[in-house]
């Protein structure tokens, strides 16, 4: 019994030493997580505090010498009873109304189509993407500036060569409005395509050969049995690209520069016109927050219309 006890303690394997013996499992941890969060504490939470802060004061970097005073909710008040503001927040929540739904629907339609085609399947997916890998300022350059061009440009030579009256695609207000949703749209609905797809190819096969057994149409395997298993992807999917869509501000300054007057301006291009170009840190601040409210209560609303939908596909 020794002999094999001896033999048994000798061939177990050594233990080897922590590199971090003598220092405890919790520093150790802190010490591990320290650089991340010191850089979430620089760029998010600073900058949080700050501009919270600054919304309560008058402070504009342009009055040189003068004292930054503390005024309460003043400069919220002023926020919320602009004209100026009213008119940029109805035009950020027109353009996400109206973006995010065709994207949403559009993505899911050539998504479809995608996972179903057999002939050129790697050559769609390429060529559907290829819009979300150019730049903001290249799409609007290509097709804001050439192809909408009102006077020269080929889309409307091709409108009035069927007998159709010239669109002003940038100088009427209302259709300026439709211009910028349609400029997104074309770049931003690749990234619904590709949620979806990953989604769809993800999804098990056996709830599907099932229902052709059962004599599903498609139509009703789409509706009961992808629908709902999509549910988690699709609310991701409306989520981030919605978000993004609140903060939308290359595409129309370097299309419409917020015009014609304020008919395309949204609060994020308000906010750096006033805060960092115009130097009214503390309206820049106060406008910031009402946005970042209009953004939680998107985000609120969207959460509560699926929870039922996103519960159900789990």
């Amino acid at each position: 019994m020794q002999r094999n006890a001896t033999a048994s303690s000798s061939t177990a394997p050594q233990q080897k030493k922590r590199p971090n013996q003598g220092i405890s499992d919790v520093v150790f941890k802190w010490i591990l997580i320290l650089p991340a969060t010191i850089a979430v504490v620089a760029l998010l939470i600073f900058p949080f505090m700050f501009t919270f802060a600054a919304s309560f004061t008058d402070w504009h970097l342009f009055n040189l010498g003068a004292p930054i005073n503390f005024i309460g909710f003043q400069m919220w008040a002023s926020v919320l009873t602009s004209s100026y503001i009213h008119t940029t927040t109805w035009n950020t929540i027109f353009f996400v109304g109206l973006a995010l739904p065709l994207e949403f629907l559009l993505g899911m339609i050539v998504a479809l189509a995608l996972n179903a085609a057999t002939v050129g399947r790697t050559f769609f997916r390429v060529f559907f993407l290829m819009p979300l890998m150019f730049n903001p300022i290249a799409v609007v350059f290509l097709i804001g500036k050439l192809m909408l061009q009102e006077d020269i440009g080929p889309i409307n030579d091709v409108i009035m060569a069927l007998g159709f009256p010239r669109i002003m695609w940038l100088s009427n207000p209302s259709m300026a409005k439709i211009t910028i949703v349609l400029v997104d749209v074309w770049q931003h609905t690749a990234f619904m395509i590709l949620m979806f797809l990953a989604g769809l190819q993800s999804l098990p096969q056996e709830p599907f050969e099932a229902a052709v057994v059962d004599g599903a149409t498609a139509i009703q395997r789409f509706r009961y049995i992808s629908l709902p298993l999509l549910g988690p992807v699709a609310l991701t999917a409306v989520l981030i690209r919605g978000l993004d869509a609140f903060k939308v501000v290359d595409i129309i300054y370097a299309l419409t520069g917020g015009g014609p007057g304020q008919a395309t301006e949204s609060v994020t291009l308000t906010v750096f016109r006033t805060g960092v170009k115009g130097g009214d840190i503390a309206f820049g601040s106060a406008a910031s927050y009402l946005l970042l409210i209009m953004m939680a209560a998107f985000t609120a609303l969207v959460l509560y219309l699926t929870r039922k939908w996103v519960r159900i596909s789990y």
